[in-house]
Formats: structure tokens, sequence, C-alpha cells
């Protein structure tokens, strides 16, 4: 649930909150003039003199009359009999007069009791006329609660009419003041796809929003700055490396082929020819740091041409030969994918991989090879999934497999354990072709390499 909202549903609550509170008051407030008005009126049935009050109506009933009146009066004996002496209704159509609750009536007091035989309420008024004789005063509260009724029907109208106006308008108001948030979202997303020139919209100056929007510009150009100078340094450090090992090479070779001159003549001793032997050898070892790193620079740069690559023949092929350099059981379950690519670099991913299979996991350990062609958000893409049984590599340790040098562990030599470079190789060759690479772990409990490349 987003902010807007959140903020709509609290204001509706609490104008939900605030007009309940307001027709409770007004209903009860309604309620009891109601019933003064009631009481009052009841009271003025007999007036100051229930007595004279009494013989008038006694009176009265002995003459036929239509006249109809709500009040019927009645008078409680000292033995507590009730004798009625006007009924409510007409004279000539009287209504039945209603069971008091005499345990619950006292000298001038007001009460409502309902007839449970007559399944309607009432109010009383008594009055004490002297003697234990007492004049009750009673009205059926029939018209009361049906005005209370509608008027409980219009507050709770009112209530929810109140509370949806409020929510439309609160709603407008929140999605016009949360506009300038809205626009930095969209922005933010621009500037996380890579669209690193874009800046945050300006808020109103002055105001929380227009702050933030201060902060973030000053940010993202602190940033931009940053990954300025970053990509410049790593520009230099790169032409640098490129230059050196351009460089290297002539002499190199030179050295080597010094040392195979030197180590061809008899007349070495053995030390000498020991020397030489180790020249030789650590000539070789940097001519081959020297390749593998203008290797990596030429796939930091490359781009992919047209020509069509059967990247299920090269699988095959390289996983086939593994089973010749390393006999091992190896699993695969290979379709027929062509890409659109470089076939040399394909070549060298699956060579750097089947090496590494070779030098970090146990002999005879099982391997298992997928290449499959998918669907993934509404794409074609080949999937090669290659599982191994070694000792894989940490979940924190996973994307800092793919930088330049990196090693798992430090104490590896270079003659055991490479130059730590095959995995950025393998890296750039994928990212060149509009790939994505991710390291898992096996169902084995090894290293899952899974690659996926659009298909041709």
């Amino acid at each position: 649930m987003n902010l807007k909202l959140r903020i709509t549903l609290v204001t509706a609550l609490l104008i939900a909150i605030a007009s309940s509170a307001i027709g409770i008051a007004s209903y009860f407030s309604i309620s009891r003039a109601q019933i003064d008005a009631i009481d009052l009126s009841l009271r003025n049935a007999i007036g100051a003199n229930p007595v004279k009050a009494i013989d008038r109506q006694t009176q009265q009933n002995r003459q036929s009359s239509d006249f109809y009146t709500p009040i019927a009066i009645g008078k409680v004996l000292r033995s507590g009999e009730v004798s009625v002496i006007r009924p409510a209704g007409t004279i000539d159509s009287p209504e039945t007069f209603p069971l008091l609750p005499l345990a619950d009536i006292d000298s001038d007091r007001a009460l409502t009791f309902t007839d449970s035989a007559l399944e309607k309420q009432f109010r009383l008024v008594v009055r004490d006329i002297g003697r234990g004789q007492r004049v009750v005063v009673v009205t059926e509260l029939e018209d009361y609660s049906n005005t209370m009724s509608q008027i409980l029907l219009s507050i709770i109208v009112f209530v929810s009419g109140v509370t949806l106006l409020g929510s439309v308008i609160c709603w407008l108001v929140v999605r016009r003041f949360f506009k300038p948030v809205d626009s930095m979202i969209a922005a933010a997303g621009e500037i996380s796809h890579g669209n690193t020139a874009l800046l945050v919209p300006n808020a109103t100056s002055g105001t929380e929003l227009g702050d933030l929007s201060d902060a973030l510009n000053a940010m993202l150009q602190g940033l931009r700055n940053s990954f300025e100078k970053t990509q410049k340094s790593e520009q230099s450090l790169r032409n640098f490396v490129s230059d050196a090992s351009h460089e290297i090479r002539t002499p190199l070779t030179v050295i080597r082929g010094y040392g195979e001159i030197l180590l061809a003549k008899s007349t070495t001793t053995d030390s000498e020819r020991r020397a030489f032997e180790r020249i030789d050898s650590e000539a070789k070892r940097l001519e081959r740091l020297v390749k593998s790193l203008l290797e990596l620079d030429r796939r930091d740069e490359i781009r992919t041409g047209q020509d069509a690559v059967t990247l299920s023949k090269i699988v095959s092929t390289y996983f086939e030969d593994l089973l010749v350099i390393s006999p091992r059981p190896v699993g695969l379950a290979i379709e027929p994918v062509t890409v659109i690519g470089d076939s040399d670099a394909w070549e060298q991913v699956l060579g750097n991989i089947t090496q590494n299979i070779v030098r970090y996991t146990p002999a005879g350990s099982p391997v298992s090879v997928e290449l499959h062609q998918i669907m993934n958000e509404g794409k074609s893409v080949a999937e090669l999934v290659i599982d191994d049984s070694g000792p894989g590599i940490p979940e924190n340790m996973r994307e800092r497999i793919f930088d330049r040098f990196a090693r798992l562990d430090d104490s590896r030599s270079t003659e055991t354990g490479g130059f730590g470079l095959g995995m950025s190789i393998i890296k750039a060759t994928v990212i060149a072709h509009l790939g994505t690479i991710a390291l898992q772990e096996s169902p084995t409990g090894g290293l899952r390499i899974r690659i996926q490349v659009p298909v041709s």
C-alpha cells in the first residue's frame, strides 16, 4: 500500500470518527430533548392539581367524543389496583391501558417501560395525590421511536457521505501534493537504468520536497563526478596495462629465444642449465599473463558481429575433450542452439570453464551440462547450465570472482590457480554478447554456472 493511499485512508478514518462522534452526540441530544418534551406534555395533562384533573376527566368520560388523545390517565390505589380514569384514543374507541411496572413506580418520577403483552414501549409520569394514592399519566413511544429511527438513518447517511466526500477530496489533494514525488521516483528509475545525466525535478523552493530535490541533485552530481573520475582512472589503468602488455611481448620473445639457444648448448653446466630452465619457465609464465591481459582487453572492447555461431557444437566439443583430458562422468543434455557472435570468444569461454573444472574439482567427480533454448521475459534465449562437484564458491565471493586478478585463496600460486583472469574473460565475453552470467550452488554442492544469451 503506497503512502498516498495510506494518507487517504487515515484521513477518511479520522473524518469518520469525527463525524460519527458529532452524529452520536446529536442523536442523544435530540433523544433527550424528545423525552423531555414528552414528560412535559404528560405533566401538563394533569396540571398543578391532579385531583381536579381527575374529576374533570371523569366528567368528560361520561360524554361521547371522537377527540383523540395519545395520553392515558390512571390512578393507583393504596391496594395496588389500577383504576383507568382516561384511556388513550377516543371515548368511543379507547386503547388498551398498559400493564404498569408497579414495583418501579415512585412519586414524581418519569420512566420508560415496555408492556410485553402489547409489545409496545411507554413513557409514564407519577404524581402523589395523598392517602396512599397516585396518579399515573402514560403515553405510547411509537412516534418517538419512529422519529429517532429516521434521525439515526439520517446520521448514518450523513457520516457515510461526509467520509466519502472527504476521502475523495483528500485523495485529489494528496495526489496533487505528491506529483513532485512521483516525478522524482520516475527520474530515479531512469537514473538507475543508466541515464546518469538526468537530475530529479525541482519541487517548490522552501518546502520539504524542494529541499529534498536539491539534496538529491547535489548527491547525484557528486556521484556523477566520482563516477567520471573512476571511469577515467580505470580507463587510464586499462590503457597502461594494454600498452605495457604490448611492449612486454617483444622483449619476452627475445628472452625466450636466447634462453632456448643457451639451453640447446651441450657445454653448459648443471647449475647453468637449471638457471636457463628457470628463466625459460618464468618467461613462459609471463608470456601467458600478457596473453591473458591482451585477451581480456580485447573482450572489453569486443563488438559481436553477425556471424552465426553453433553454440551447441562448441559446448559438445569442449566437454567431450574434458572426458579425454580428465576422465570423469559428464552428463550432457544439449539441444541444437545457434547464437550471433564471435566463435573464437565462445571457444575461449568454454576452454576457461573446462580448465577450471580440471584444476579445482576432484578427479572422477561428476559434471552436468545442459543447453536449452527457453523464453525469458518474452524473448528467446539460450541457457547454458554447468554443474560441477567441486568445493564451490561462497555466496559472498561470487561477484568478486569476476574481478581481475581475483582469487578465493590468496595462498594459491599462479602455477595451480592461474592469474585470476579467466572468470573476468568469461563475463566480459557474455556481456559483449548481450547476455548474463550467474554463479549459484549446484545440486551436488559444487558450483553452478548459468549463462543466458539471446539466440539468433
